[in-house]
Formats: C-alpha cells, sequence, structure tokens
C-alpha cells in the first residue's frame, strides 16, 4: 500500500511537467503567428542579409513603447541560427537563441525603464541569412487583438492558465509525494 501512495505523488508530478510542456508550447505557437495579428508594428530591420557571424543592431526608445510591446525576429533560411540580445535601460540584458529562425522577446513599459533598449540581431551561423525584425503592440497582453479567428486571441491568456495549472500540479504532486515518502518511513 506504501508503493501506491508513494507513486501518486509522482504521477501528479509528471501530470504537472506534461501541463507546463502542453503550456509552453502554446505559448511559443501563439507568438510564432503574432506578427499577422499586431495592430501598430513597425520594420526594424526589413529582409536584411547577414553573412554569418555578422550582427545587426538597433534601438527602441521608450518612448516607442506600448503598454505591452514584442519583438519578433525571422530569419531565411528558417534553418539559419539566430540570437537576439536586448539590453535594457537598466543595463539588464536578455538574450535568446533560436535554430527555428524565429524569436520574440516581450517588453513591458515601465516608468523605472526609461531609456533606450538596444538590439542585437546575430548570424551565430556560418551562412548567410536574411533577417526581419519586427516591433509593435502585443495583441495578445494589450487586449487588442482583432484576428479574424477569435481563438487565436484567447491562446495566450489560455497558455497562462495552462501554465499556472501545470505549476500547482507540480508543487501538490512534490508536497503529496514527500508526505507519502514521511509516512512510510
Amino acid at each position: 500500500m506504501a508503493k501506491l501512495y508513494l507513486k501518486r505523488g509522482l504521477v501528479i508530478v509528471a501530470i504537472g511537467i506534461a501541463i507546463l510542456v502542453l503550456g509552453s508550447k502554446i505559448f511559443d505557437y501563439s507568438y510564432n503567428n503574432v506578427g499577422s495579428v499586431m495592430v501598430d508594428k513597425h520594420y526594424l530591420i526589413d529582409h536584411k542579409q547577414m553573412a554569418g557571424g555578422q550582427s545587426l543592431n538597433s534601438t527602441i526608445t521608450w518612448d516607442q513603447l506600448a503598454e505591452h510591446s514584442v519583438i519578433l525576429v525571422n530569419s531565411l533560411p528558417s534553418s539559419a541560427p539566430i540570437k537576439l540580445q536586448v539590453e535594457e535601460p537598466g543595463h539588464q540584458t536578455f538574450d535568446k537563441e533560436s535554430s527555428d529562425g524565429y524569436l520574440y522577446h516581450i517588453i513591458g513599459k515601465s516608468p523605472q525603464n526609461q531609456g533606450s533598449y538596444n538590439l542585437t540581431v546575430s548570424n551565430s551561423g556560418s551562412d548567410s541569412a536574411y533577417v526581419t525584425v519586427i516591433f509593435g503592440e502585443d495583441p495578445y497582453l494589450s487586449g487588442k487583438c482583432t484576428a479574424s479567428d477569435e481563438v487565436s486571441c484567447y491562446a495566450i491568456p489560455a497558455a497562462i492558465g495552462i501554465v499556472i495549472a501545470g505549476m500547482l500540479a507540480l508543487i501538490v504532486g512534490a508536497s503529496i509525494a514527500i508526505l507519502d515518502f514521511r509516512k512510510k518511513r
């Protein structure tokens, strides 16, 4: 009987991990399509060719930010390994790499972070690639999504809810596993 109790906590942890992965996949998939539903977008870099190892720079000022903004980076071919680095006004940096030709970074407008946001997009591969960087208001987080299929407008809040449910399942499962382990002893 003790073995059964010990396993139930681990089963709940496994379910929590699966739910977390599902939520993060939905979140990433939704941002793969965000460019088509952005209300106000600007091309910071428009289909610029980058040699392997080359970097391109751009700057966004605090005044250009919406309450919730997003930076999208696309490369062609999509197999080109690209990297996005954003240095925020407080000198915090954000780095993200991709090997599928797509990256995004969400920026929330905060009075504490007034100043310039410096972007560096790098082609970390050896072959040349074409890069496009789009900046605009995040339609999901701002509540201004006007997609023709309403489902895509609710994908991000749903993904956030799924991720939260996964985290709760992890916490509950780990707690049950610990309690059951202590009872067994």
